[in-house]
């Protein structure tokens, strides 16, 4: 049986090393052949869900070309979803440092930093991501997730709001300015936030306390009650699920 994984010369075939740079045959140029091969078995193999085949034929393109943007980004993907957020950021940096213009990049380097914790990072990649596309409505929202981590509560409204403007089914930012606005003792406006989320999420506990928190500071303990006693029974008696 052939093996899969040699490479071969595009123009005539003839089997070849992977760190040949010339066809001994024919003369053409095989590097480019070698880097793009060694990318469509890491793709292959990540598709096929064989990430240890992807990391190993990953590593060996970029033991050659250690600057290659899209080899660093899939290995990268691969660290990330095995948890290894360092790894993960230290790929994506070779990314993003190879094509500074890669906004891909940026956001998953943003993600990765978001879930290490670290909130500055995390949003200065964001940041990145917005100055490359001010629409980038994902870029916004996962920014003002980083901001209102970090205790920035006003800018993190303005970017919750521009995510909203771009895609309302956002919901979760209608959460988040919920908070906002009850920090800030807005409580109508924040109840209206919490009534937009459980409108998606009737069952959502944590805008049903919320909201009886803000119905409380409002002086209507009777809604409040009845909120906590809803959130209360869905934790006890959650849905379920259609078979």
């Amino acid at each position: 049986m052939p093996d899969s994984n040699l490479l071969r010369c595009p123009r005539c075939g003839r089997p070849a090393g992977e760190r040949d740079k010339f066809c001994a045959e024919c003369g053409v140029f095989l590097r480019d052949a070698a880097v793009d091969q060694r990318l469509l078995l890491a793709l292959v193999h990540e598709r096929e869900g064989r990430a240890q085949e992807a990391r190993h034929e990953l590593e060996r393109l970029l033991s050659t070309e250690p600057d290659h943007v899209l080899a660093n980004h899939l290995l990268g993907q691969l660290h990330f979803h095995q948890g290894l957020l360092e790894h993960a950021a230290q790929c994506y940096q070779r990314a993003v440092a190879a094509a500074p213009n890669f906004i891909l990049g940026y956001y998953d380097l943003g993600v990765a930093y978001y879930h290490r914790g670290d909130m500055p990072r995390s949003a200065s990649a964001f940041r990145r991501c917005l100055e490359l596309d001010r629409h980038y409505n994902a870029a916004h929202y996962r920014l003002a997730l980083a901001l209102f981590h970090s205790g920035h509560l006003e800018e993190a409204r303005e970017h919750f709001e521009l995510s909203l403007a771009l895609t309302p089914e956002y919901v979760m930012a209608h959460y988040h300015l919920g908070i906002i606005h009850a920090r800030n003792g807005e409580y109508e406006a924040a109840a209206r936030e919490f009534e937009r989320t459980l409108e998606e999420s009737r069952g959502d506990v944590s805008s049903l306390y919320q909201l009886a928190l803000v119905r409380e500071a409002q002086g209507d303990h009777k809604s409040a009650e009845d909120l906590r006693r809803r959130a209360t029974a869905f934790v006890k008696s959650p849905p379920v699920a259609a078979k």
